[in-house]
């Protein structure tokens, strides 16, 4: 019960890797947003995770501002606070370089760098606001460090998340937020 009484906002948890760590994050005490795009599916999610008290579903396109404020309030409004954020929400396309089209690569950079961003604005001013500090997660993969051929936003967006999260970390050291 590591995380007992923390309070953490997981996005795209309706499925995939952030259901899995909704659902760790559950077994380790912890109450929770799954933050995801379709409101049924989270909803759904977060009653098969956990009861009302320890979980809710809350509707969140990341690269929408108005969306990622409105479910951080919404969590407040539930659970009183916002202890983690764990960036998760993304997607990959795979096609050559010279064949990308811009407003793909924008929609792909938009997910994993403004979602990102925005989500971590959003619980950065609750964070500082509580004086508790908290956790900010960014999720890499190997293509963080490394390039491969087809992948050229992916491997862009999680390269640019280390750069946020150093950020983040220099920034949200003096108000014992960490990233």
């Amino acid at each position: 019960m590591r995380l007992k009484d923390k309070v953490a906002i997981v996005t795209g948890a309706a499925s995939g890797i952030g259901h899995e760590i909704a659902q760790t994050f559950a077994a380790e005490g912890a109450r929770f947003v799954i933050a995801d795009l379709n409101q049924k599916a989270a909803d759904a999610a977060a009653t098969e995770i956990g009861d009302k008290s320890k979980a809710i579903g809350v509707v969140m396109d990341v690269t929408n501002e108005e969306q990622v404020d409105s479910g951080v309030a919404r969590t407040v409004e539930q659970f009183g606070k916002v202890d983690v954020l764990v960036s998760n929400a993304g997607i990959q396309i795979v096609a050559p370089l010279d064949d990308f089209k811009f407003a793909v690569w924008k929609r792909l950079l938009s997910i994993h760098l403004d979602g990102a961003f925005l989500t971590t604005r959003a619980v950065l001013r609750q964070m500082y606001k509580q004086g508790k500090g908290g956790s900010i997660i960014y999720m890499g993969s190997v293509h963080s460090k490394e390039a491969s051929v087809l992948k050229a936003p992916y491997v862009t967006a999680k390269h640019g998340l280390i750069g946020l999260a150093k950020v983040v970390a220099k920034e949200g050291a003096k108000h014992g937020v960490r990233a």
